[in-house]
C-alpha cells in the first residue's frame, strides 16, 4: 500500500474544501486506504492491499451488477465516468480526493441554499456525501453512531481554524509517489464478495457518495459560519 500524506494531498487535491473537513471525511470513509471498495448490500472479506487486487475486485464487482464506492474518499462508480475515473482512476489518490470534493462542495452548495451557509448546512452536505440526501446521515447505525457523528469525531486533533469560508490551494501535481499500472500480463485474482441481501444491489445511482437532490431535509438548528471548519461542531447536538 502507498504511504498517504493526507495533509499534503488534500490541500493539493481538494482545494474546495477546507483540509480539516476533507481529512475527517476520509479518515471516514476509507481509514487511509486508497485501494478500499465499499459494496452496497454486501462487503469484501478483506480489503485490498495493492492495486492490481483494487482493479481486479473493482471488474468482477461491475461484472456483478454491484452498486459500489471506491478510494480514499470513497467516490460511487456512478461518478467515474464524470470525473474520468474509470479503468482505475479512481484509485488514484489526487484524482479521488478531487472528485470527492467536488460532490460535498456540490452537497454544501445545496444543503446553504435552504439552511444557510454555517455548521448545519456542512452537516447536511455530509449526509448528502454519504447517503444522496441531508437526512439519511443523522440516523444511528449498528455502532449508535451516525455518518456525520463519526465524521465529527474523525477530525484532526490538531485544528486551529475557526474561519469561516472556503480555504482555496493552488492546485499541483501530488508529491506522493504514484502506483504503478497493473501488468496486463499478471492476473490478480479479485477479493470475494459477501451478499448482505437476497440480491446484490444493481447500480441504480442511489448509493453511497451520491449527490442528487432529495426532498428530505434533517431537522433545523441554529446555523453557525463557516461551513468548511468543524470548530464549533462540539457545541451543536445533532439531530436524529
Amino acid at each position: 500500500m502507498l504511504p498517504i500524506d493526507l495533509s499534503m494531498l488534500v490541500q493539493q487535491c481538494a482545494p474546495s474544501v477546507h483540509p480539516t473537513t476533507m481529512q475527517a471525511v476520509v479518515h471516514t470513509e476509507s481509514a487511509l486506504n486508497p485501494y478500499a471498495i465499499g459494496v452496497v448490500g454486501g462487503h469484501l472479506v478483506r480489503q485490498p492491499r495493492t492495486r492490481e487486487e483494487a482493479v481486479s475486485t473493482v471488474a468482477a464487482l461491475e461484472a456483478g451488477g454491484w452498486n459500489y464506492s471506491a478510494g480514499l474518499a470513497q467516490v460511487n462508480r456512478a461518478h467515474f465516468a464524470r470525473y474520468k475515473l474509470l479503468n482505475g482512476g479512481v484509485f488514484d489518490p489526487c484524482a479521488n480526493l478531487r472528485a470527492g470534493s467536488e460532490i460535498l462542495t456540490d452537497c454544501y452548495t445545496r444543503a446553504a441554499l435552504r439552511a444557510g451557509p454555517g455548521q448545519v448546512a456542512l452537516r447536511r452536505a455530509l449526509s448528502c456525501y454519504y447517503s444522496g440526501n441531508e437526512q439519511r446521515g443523522f440516523k444511528r447505525e449498528n455502532d449508535g453512531k451516525s455518518y456525520v457523528t463519526r465524521v465529527v469525531a474523525a477530525r484532526p486533533a490538531d485544528t486551529t481554524s475557526t474561519t469561516g469560508g472556503i480555504m482555496r490551494v493552488a492546485l499541483a501535481q501530488p508529491t506522493t509517489e504514484q502506483a504503478p499500472a497493473p501488468n496486463p500480463q499478471t492476473t490478480v485474482p479479485p477479493i470475494r464478495v459477501v451478499r448482505e441481501d437476497a440480491e446484490p444491489a444493481k447500480p441504480s445511482g442511489k448509493g453511497k457518495a451520491k449527490v442528487q437532490q432529495q426532498q428530505e431535509q434533517a431537522p433545523s438548528a441554529k446555523p453557525r459560519s463557516g461551513w468548511d471548519v468543524f470548530g464549533d461542531f462540539g457545541q451543536t447536538r445533532e439531530n436524529q
